[in-house]
């Protein structure tokens, strides 16, 4: 993505498995220094950081698991077993479920290590250093709370009596076995401060940083943008509102489309409502097996049913689409969602032909290769009407739920208040989010039950199946580190 060294530095996972030199801090080679210089020059620094960005592509978290495995175990997406992947995920099978443990941490190390590193860099300015620490700040929130949402529950919804806390809090980089502790679980509230720690820093840095903000790097926008996501998770509805609030003032990034951009905003090959987005080169493409475009669908262009792209692994349910067209007109006519024009009939290449979401279609044409938004300026929208809503403040609640329906070509709406206005706003995330990664966090954080259509069994928000697994390896090589009730 963005590497221009190969540094060889060993390290260990949290749970310690020992990686080998090309496990932590590779990235694409250009170029090679060792291990006693490796973060001693602002190149290498540059480098490092770049490293972390490279790490985030992998299919365990953006490249595919964190966007495609919510909408497989919630109630958006079900397989076609045309591939058999996520098969098992769609009926919520003992195991299939997030598997970002050691990948998360193997990232967070990198930026710890960065982190350890600044304050020994003499020749590099005090505004790049701030730069660096921001990027690694936000880097290492973004992972920690990646972390919490898959293997851990929050606060406000936490089952006390089979919760088994947050997740460890490593705070300084390894570079040998000599070095690591053997960390339990933090609660779950001291490992929210510690990202609202890191969110807050972050902010600060970006500001005296100078630098021009682009949805390809981590900057200030999206550092209040993920508070703005942390803070709703948390139930802290006054810095879930705040935080939105100003990661739309900027306006630099994450452009909020019209309706009639809406589609072509999707066939772009950057997401201009993208706030923080992953982004691939040409030889990073993933592949036609775990891509998110051959995930979601069989098409390589839209309308074009003649040529078979992907396998279309994971299509959007009927209830989904039933949502779509929901809304009605006074005679009782649906009323036309743009975002509908999202999912198509797909090709009969792979068999039975589903309409599928169209969201990644390949970036410029290029199949299997697509960026990911990982924060669109949408969200911020829906984040702040819940936090509103849930504050009281109905007025602003509406209004920006109706900045949401009117751009989908939903009529405003005004009567609108307590449940029924919550209810309303969950419906309009749950559409305008699809399939990217959001449904089954949402009901996590809930505390609702997963519905799914018979023969797939629903399950309960208390069934221990809503929390993942962390990786057995992981509990044998660390005695303080508890598993998940269940597993």
């Amino acid at each position: 993505m963005k590497g221009i060294y190969f540094l060889k530095i060993a390290t260990i996972g949290i749970g310690l498995t020992l990686a080998s030199c090309s496990d932590l801090l590779d990235v694409q080679p250009r170029a090679s220094i060792d291990s006693v210089t490796a973060l001693t020059t602002e190149d290498a620094i540059n480098a490092a950081v770049n490293g972390i960005y490279d790490r985030l592509q992998s299919t365990f978290l953006y490249g595919r698991d964190l966007i495609a495995i919510p909408e497989a175990l919630a109630d958006n997406g079900r397989a076609t077993n045309k591939s058999g992947r996520l098969n098992a995920e769609y009926q919520n099978q003992v195991g299939a479920h997030f598997a970002h443990w050691q990948t998360s941490y193997f990232a967070i190390n990198q930026a710890n290590l960065v982190l350890d590193a600044l304050p020994k860099i003499d020749k590099m300015s005090q505004a790049n250093k701030d730069f660096v620490e921001a990027q690694a700040l936000f880097i290492r929130g973004l992972l920690y709370f990646e972390l919490m949402r898959a293997y851990t529950y929050e606060p406000s919804v936490e089952l006390t009596q089979v919760s088994k806390g947050g997740v460890p809090i490593i705070k300084s980089g390894v570079i040998d076995a000599t070095q690591i502790k053997l960390e339990g679980r933090a609660s779950i509230n001291e490992v929210y401060d510690f990202i609202y720690s890191d969110l807050t820093g972050a902010i600060a840095k970006f500001t005296s940083s100078g630098k021009t903000a682009t949805a390809a790097f981590a900057n200030k926008t999206a550092t209040q943008a993920l508070f703005s996501r942390v803070a709703l998770y948390r139930g802290d509805w006054t810095n879930s509102a705040k935080y939105a609030t100003d990661a739309m003032a900027t306006g630099s990034i994450g452009r909020f489309q019209t309706t009639a951009n809406y589609v072509a905003s999707w066939r772009s090959a950057n997401q201009p409502e993208s706030i923080f987005e992953i982004q691939y080169q040409t030889n990073e493409n993933i592949g036609v097996n775990t891509s998110l475009q051959t995930t979601y669908t069989t098409l390589v262009a839209p309308g074009n049913r003649t040529t078979t792209g992907g396998f279309g692994d994971l299509v959007p349910t009927r209830a989904l689409l039933d949502l779509f067209d929901s809304e009605k007109d006074a005679s009782g006519a649906t009323i036309p969602d743009v975002r509908r024009q999202m999912y198509e009939l797909g090709t009969a290449g792979r068999g039975t032909a589903e309409i599928e979401c169209t969201k990644f279609l390949g970036r410029s044409g290029q199949v299997n290769l697509d960026n990911i938004p990982v924060i669109r300026v949408s969200e911020m929208y829906l984040n702040r009407a819940e936090a509103l809503a849930k504050s009281g403040n109905v007025a602003g609640a509406l209004a920006d739920l109706n900045v949401i329906r009117n751009r989908a070509g939903l009529p405003t709406v005004t009567d609108l208040t307590g449940a029924s206005l919550i209810n309303e706003i969950l419906k309009q995330r749950r559409l305008e989010l699809a399939f990217e990664g959001h449904r089954f966090f949402d009901l996590k954080r809930l505390g609702s039950d997963i519905v799914k259509a018979a023969p797939v069994q629903s399950i309960t928000f208390s069934d221990f199946r809503i929390l993942a697994n962390i990786p057995v390896r992981e509990i044998q090589a660390n005695a303080n580190l508890k598993q998940n009730a269940g597993y």
